[in-house]
């Protein structure tokens, strides 16, 4: 009953299949991998800027007297914004009076670098002049 056809897949054919196999699952697991990384640092970047976003309204709400006292150094914080000694962001307030009605905020962010475990330069800075 053998009509001379073959049956089934040899070893090196089923050798050369997973090996191709193989190969385009690693060149998509890199793929996938550098984009999430891509992801996780503009997600920082946006919650960076948030971050520094909330502390000017925050200062631009407060009054004249109060707006001096919100200055602060270096307050590690959560991506919420709640002080936290191991959170992933950096922040800094600058508050710096120019003349008699004129405020200058500076805040900024910094970025927790997962890959290095510091601080080390990314970061969001944004800037205001007030009327008071």
């Amino acid at each position: 009953m053998n009509c001379g056809r073959k049956r089934g897949s040899t070893l090196m054919e089923v050798m050369i299949g997973a090996t191709i196999l193989l190969i385009f699952m690693t060149g998509s697991y890199k793929v996938v991998t550098q984009m999430m990384w891509v992801n996780q640092t503009a997600r920082d970047h946006f919650v960076a800027a948030n971050l520094a976003f909330n502390r000017l309204e925050r200062i631009r709400n407060a009054t004249a007297v109060d707006a001096g006292l919100m200055a602060e150094y270096q307050v590690v914080m959560t991506a919420n914004g709640v002080p936290f000694s191991s959170g992933n962001f950096r922040r800094n307030t600058t508050v710096n009076v120019l003349g008699t009605n004129l405020t200058e905020v500076i805040c900024r962010v910094d970025i927790f670098n997962r890959k290095s475990n510091q601080f080390d330069g990314k970061n969001e800075t944004m800037q205001t002049v007030m009327n008071r």
